[in-house]
Parts: structure tokens; C-alpha cells; sequence
């Protein structure tokens, strides 16, 4: 393993950003408030550079990467294929205001390997693909209110920011919950727009729906859970909601920012076999170039255009973007990507859990090996968001400090999945491992002798 060197220039840096950006960063993500930081204080991490499944920091540690910029990078940080394509696209241009060949090759691919795909509308970033998704919906049916889950988290935008993260006592009822307000600053009308469930439960779901039929115009859910804990959907569950849409003249949107080129190249809705209405996708599909869309039945993205559903962006489709998806798609059509990509993630799930067994943690593993994250618990599954109140959180600041003195990076919190790249190969999950066996130990007896201390007072 390489040298820890500490963090005191991205300690200074984060001292001189507090100056000039508010909070010091440009995402509220990327603010950590444990583990590497100096005690009490917030702080984040400045990096360097980024090639393959490493990292580096500004002080010159270097780190197997499992955070991935989030999910975005599936081939593997400055991949040369990628980065080629986009260097020849910025020579012609960066934007147009206009329209060019690429982008009509571009929706061309993703009709072709996305089931839903019928047609395309590009944008920029997952928080606007969601939004125009539900606009869309909005148009078709001729109805207001859209149903979303606890814990989905489908970008900042006002409509769907609500019971993204509720607080665990939030009042719980049988179905139809109070909607959690996840911001400042959010119109409270919109209160009444939104209907929240919990995930994985089919009568509640059901009841919802048949009590406000009249006024939904879609439900809008993430496949799987990727901003808590990659909890996956019950057998049966997608496919329940997908026939609730059909019965009742609502549309089906999957948000696949996440699981979209990751759970599979046709996203999670191939994987699972369920066909929505529309889907946003992102990240993924540029390997960490900034770009999304909106994908969808030709009956619905027909009413996108002047004079019906607004929709417009001076950077959507902007050729370099495109760029970047395109030579994504071929790499991944050439190399079987995510083939590569499971059987190494399902080595390092298999490891972890002969690990944390070893060391007599109680823990599951969620997820899919592309995208999975442990929780420690007692319990036998995870079905919704409330079931993390459950979970063993202090453990992830701790383990992710640990880690990066051993030169893996992950994320210091259980919402944000662990994430594989095409990248990363047997030598690094043999170190991912060992260093995991020697963090895992170490926090875990610290988590043990708080709790002794606590129970003793």
C-alpha cells in the first residue's frame, strides 16, 4: 500500500474555499463532516487527478476508487477511448446552437440497446432529466400529482425534492406519507403535488394509487435504492408497479441516473425486465462527462416540442458530451463491460462478506456488483429508507478514514453505494480486501468499546 501522507494541503485549500464558496464546495454531496476531517469541523477532500481505478489527492495520496465520481465512471477514470473521442469533438466546437450528426447517432444507439427508448431528448444533468420526465407525464395525462418513495433521491429540483432523507421518527402511517420538505427555500404549495410511499410495500403502494387514481400522473422510482444503501426492489415489485401505471392511466418513470449503462447496458429496466414509460439516464452513460436524457414511448416525447412541453438547454446535446457517450457505448458494446464489471464486483461482495464473517459483523450486503453497499446490521434484509435506523452509521465515517490511510476511497456515509469501473481488476480487490480486514477490525472494536461506554453510564 502506498504512504499516507495526510491531508494538510486539502485542509488548506478547504480553509481558502470557505472564502469564496459557500460551505466551500460546489455540492453539498461533497462536504464530509467525519472521518478525515479535524474534529467538529466539515471539511472535503481536494484531488489532483484521476486515471484508471485511482485517485489522487492534492497531497499526493493515492486511492483505489469506489466512489467513481458517484457512478458516472464505468470504463475507468481518462479513459483513452473516451478522452480521444472527446479531444477531436472540442476541435470542431464545444456548442452550437444547433443541431448535428452526432446527436442523431447518439439517440439512434440508445433506442436500439434501451427498451423504453423510442425517443430521445437530451440535457445535461440527472436533476434536469427528472424533472422534464415528470413535465412530460404531467402533459400526457392531463394531471397533477406524481408519487415518489422515501429515500429516492432524483435530483434538487423542487418538485421531487421532498422525503429524500426523512428523519427515522418522521410519522410513519400505513400508506400515503407526509411529505418531508428536504430544503430550504421550496415553495410549500408544492407540498401538494407530491404523494410519498414507502418502497417495497405493495398494499401501501396500492392503496395510494386507488385513492388518488384521478390526480397521479406518475409514479417515479430509482430501480434500485442508489442513494440509500442500494437496496434492491422486492421480487415482483417493479413489475407491481408497472401494472398499477397500466390499470390506471399513469405513467411509469424510472429515475436510471444511477442503474442506467451500470445495472446493464439497457439499464436497470432490462435487467429486471420491467419497461417504463420514461426514463431519465445519466452519469453512466458519458463515463464522467457532464450529460443525460430523457428516454421514452414516442407517444408521450411527441409532446415535447413548441407550443406543447417546453423543453430546451443551451448545453443539450452540445457535441463534446456526445462525444463521450458515444465512444461509452462502443466500448461497452465491444468489451462486454459489465460482464467484466460483475464478475469483479461479485469477487469483492464475496470477499467483503467472508471478511466482515470472519470477523463476526453482523452485516448484509444490497445490491447489484456493479453498485452494492454493506449495511451493518442484525438485520436479515433491507426493504425501505426506515429500515437503515437500524443500521450500525456510525461505522462509515470511521471505516472510510481508516481506508484512506490504506489507499482505498469510498464514501463516508451508507446512502452512497460502493462503485465498480471496468477498471478495476484483480489486484485491486486484493488490496480493497486487506485493507478492509484491517479497517473493518479496527473501527468495528471502537464502535464495541461506545457502545460499552454508553451502556455503562
Amino acid at each position: 500500500m502506498p504512504k499516507y501522507k495526510g491531508f494538510k494541503k486539502s485542509f488548506n485549500l478547504y480553509a481558502e474555499a470557505l472564502k469564496y464558496l459557500p460551505s466551500g464546495v460546489s455540492s453539498n454531496a461533497r462536504l464530509w463532516r467525519a472521518g478525515i476531517c479535524p474534529p467538529g469541523l466539515p471539511c472535503t477532500l481536494f484531488v489532483k487527478r484521476a486515471k484508471g481505478a485511482y485517485i489522487w489527492d492534492v497531497d499526493g495520496n493515492r486511492y483505489i476508487d469506489y466512489r467513481l465520481g458517484y457512478g458516472p465512471v464505468i470504463l475507468g477514470h481518462n479513459y483513452s477511448k473516451v478522452s480521444s473521442a472527446v479531444h477531436e469533438a472540442e476541435k470542431l466546437g464545444a456548442v452550437y446552437a444547433a443541431g448535428h450528426e452526432m446527436e442523431i447517432k447518439v439517440a439512434k444507439k440508445l433506442c436500439s440497446i434501451i427498451p423504453s427508448a423510442e425517443m430521445v431528448r437530451f440535457s445535461n444533468t440527472g436533476t434536469e432529466a427528472t424533472m422534464n420526465a415528470i413535465r412530460i407525464a404531467r402533459a400526457a395525462t392531463k394531471k397533477d400529482k406524481v408519487i415518489k418513495f422515501e429515500g429516492h433521491f432524483h435530483g434538487t429540483h423542487d418538485y421531487l425534492l421532498w422525503s429524500t432523507q426523512p428523519p427515522f421518527d418522521w410519522p410513519l402511517r400505513k400508506h400515503n406519507q407526509t411529505p418531508h420538505q428536504q430544503s430550504l427555500g421550496i415553495p410549500e404549495a408544492i407540498k401538494e403535488t407530491i404523494l410519498v410511499e414507502r418502497w417495497n410495500n405493495f398494499e401501501s403502494i396500492e392503496k395510494t394509487v386507488r385513492e388518488n387514481q384521478d390526480k397521479v400522473a406518475a409514479i417515479i422510482t430509482e430501480p434500485i435504492m442508489g442513494n440509500s444503501a442500494a437496496i434492491m426492489p422486492k421480487d415482483g415489485y417493479l413489475k407491481h408497479l408497472r401494472e398499477l401505471c397500466d390499470r390506471h392511466d399513469i405513467l411509469l418513470i424510472f429515475d436510471e441516473v444511477k442503474t442506467g449503462f451500470r445495472a446493464d447496458l439497457g439499464g436497470a429496466q432490462r435487467l429486471f425486465k420491467v419497461t417504463p414509460d420514461i426514463a431519465a439516464i445519466a452519469k453512466a452513460m458519458g463515463n464522467g462527462y457532464p450529460v443525460s436524457a430523457i428516454v421514452g414511448k414516442k407517444e408521450y416525447m411527441d409532446l415535447v416540442g413548441p407550443g406543447k412541453v417546453s423543453h430546451g438547454g443551451t448545453y443539450s446535446s452540445n457535441p463534446v458530451s456526445l462525444a463521450a457517450v458515444y465512444a461509452t457505448i462502443q466500448e461497452m458494446e465491444r468489451k462486454s463491460v459489465i460482464d467484466r464489471v460483475n464478475r469483479f464486483g461479485r469477487k469483492l461482495m464475496e470477499g467483503l462478506n467472508e471478511v466482515l464473517n470472519d470477523l463476526g459483523i453482523p452485516h448484509i450486503i444490497n445490491g447489484i456488483p456493479a453498485m452494492f453497499q454493506i449495511a451493518f446490521t442484525n438485520k436479515s434484509e433491507l426493504r425501505e429508507w426506515r429500515d437503515l435506523e437500524f443500521c450500525e452509521l456510525k461505522m462509515y465515517p470511521l471505516l472510510q478514514a481508516d481506508l484512506m490511510g490504506r489507499g482505498v476511497m469510498t464514501d463516508a456515509d451508507i446512502e452512497e453505494p460502493i462503485f465498480l469501473s471496468y477498471s478495476h481488476k484483480q489486484k485491486e480487490i486484493d488490496q480493497t480486501l486487506e485493507a478492509y480486514q484491517k479497517a473493518c477490525d479496527e473501527c468495528w472494536q471502537k464502535i464495541i468499546k461506545e457502545v460499552r461506554k454508553l451502556n455503562s453510564i
